[in-house]
């Protein structure tokens, strides 16, 4: 990733979760699992895998419906 794309990324994510740690990510993930054109974004940008999702909460087919998307 060049220099321009890292910076852009970074201060995209810091714009948007400027107070947002990695727990209060995957609490917020965990509360709007139904709303998963929301979550999406959020699963991918932290890089939560099934095993924190399922461990901090969800329900197994909820984690298993996004499919290649979690680890």
């Amino acid at each position: 990733m060049g220099k321009a794309k890292r910076r852009s990324f970074n201060q995209g994510k810091n714009d948007r979760f400027k107070y947002m740690t990695r727990e209060s990510a995957l609490e917020t993930v965990i509360k709007n699992i139904e709303k998963k054109d929301e979550v999406i974004d959020t699963i991918t940008l932290f890089g939560f895998s099934a095993e924190e999702m399922l461990e901090a909460g969800a329900a197994y087919e909820d984690v298993m419906a996004f499919g290649g998307i979690v680890s």
